[in-house]
């Protein structure tokens, strides 16, 4: 497997941890406000489960069509920022922060895999 994959798979998997661990200090860095511990809840589920699940599967299987569908996934999310930035108006430098952050890893998981 190659090295660049890999690290977009760490940084998926980084980024659940962090979800997990510290789901007040994320729902502050992507702009949601989390209502009582149902709120935290879903940031640790969302920001934290599902990206540890699928940082891990990358790791687990090290197969190529995991790697390219956790890519793709990251990637459309960069994408519909984008629709968002304009159908919503909501540019601003976290949003451009977010689609840089989403089409990095993105790009990692999927570079060498097609």
């Amino acid at each position: 497997m190659e090295l660049i994959p890999l690290l977009g798979a760490v940084c998926t998997l980084a980024l659940g941890i962090l979800g997990l661990v510290a789901p007040r200090q994320v729902s502050d860095l992507v702009g949601v406000a989390p209502e009582g511990a149902l709120g935290l809840s879903e940031v640790r589920a969302t920001y934290g489960g599902l990206f540890v699940g699928l940082g891990a599967a990358c790791l687990w299987f090290q197969q190529s069509e995991v790697y390219v569908a956790v890519g793709v996934a990251w990637l459309l999310a960069a994408v519909f920022r984008i629709v968002s930035i304009f159908l919503d108006q909501a540019f601003s430098g976290k949003n451009v922060g977010g689609v840089i952050v989403e089409a990095g890893i993105g790009y990692l998981l999927v570079a060498g895999m097609l």
